[in-house]
């Protein structure tokens, strides 16, 4: 009777180890392919603005389900008691959440600012060339908000999202300036701000960055505000006439 009291005491213990390697792999499998997510949305939330696509919300809600059903599952092996039926079907859902949430999107891998900073200054002077022709063509530009509105929606965005810590999209914009020093408040990275002179023959853009995750003027290599201009120059020669079809 001992013996066989020892054989079938052996097994429920093997058993429990079995059962606890396995499952509590396929939850570390879960948080290791959650891990490049839940670093990203650690780190957004610790700055204002944040570069990149946001996490992957269906892979970061399986990988905490694999964890509260390992916790559990652990806390049921350390006392020496099965596994509970709800452990193990958390550690599943999770995994299969996990899984799904990591299909058909690779990981989010945030830009830097400095590439950031590349795709602002191109988008900013798609807007300098197309108000640089409107400078030629009329010999003034607008000073209202509406038309360089208008200009902006017409250039596009910049190719890097901005969002901000809770991964909504920071839309660019056109900020009026009454001086080619004013800084309005609250800046927002991925905006332009625009200073018309009183006449309209001429107009300074500026472009706000990102810098440690805080909106920052643009600058130039020696530090100065690097400034997108135009200026009404009367003794260009008129662009080719295009041929009518």
């Amino acid at each position: 009777m001992t013996g066989r009291s020892a054989a079938s005491g052996r097994s429920p213990t093997l058993l429990r180890w079995l059962h606890a390697l396995v499952f509590l792999g396929f939850a570390a499998g879960a948080v290791a392919g959650a891990s490049p997510d839940w670093r990203h949305a650690l780190s957004a939330l610790r700055v204002p603005y944040h570069l990149g696509e946001p996490p992957r919300p269906l892979l970061l809600l399986g990988s905490f389900l694999a964890v509260a059903g390992g916790v559990r599952l652990m806390w049921a092996w350390v006392r020496g008691r099965s596994a509970p039926l709800a452990a193990s079907w958390l550690i599943l859902g999770g995994g299969a959440s996990a899984v799904l949430g990591a299909a058909g999107r690779p990981p989010p891998e945030p830009p830097t600012e400095p590439a950031f900073h590349i795709a602002l200054i191109q988008w900013g002077q798609r807007v300098q060339r197309a108000m640089v022709g409107q400078l030629q063509d009329k010999g003034e530009v607008p000073v209202s908000h509406a038309p360089w509105r208008a200009a902006l929606e017409r250039a596009g965005e910049a190719r890097i999202a901005v969002r901000d810590r809770v991964f909504r999209r920071v839309p660019p914009q056109a900020l009026m300036t009454a001086s080619p020093e004013a800084l309005p408040e609250p800046l927002a990275p991925g905006s332009l701000l625009v200073y018309v002179s009183p006449d309209g023959a001429s107009f300074e853009l500026r472009l706000v960055g990102l810098e440690g995750g805080s909106p920052v003027i643009l600058r130039d290599d020696t530090r100065a505000p690097l400034v997108l201009r135009g200026l009404y120059n009367p003794d260009l020669p008129d662009p080719p006439a295009r041929p009518s079809p």
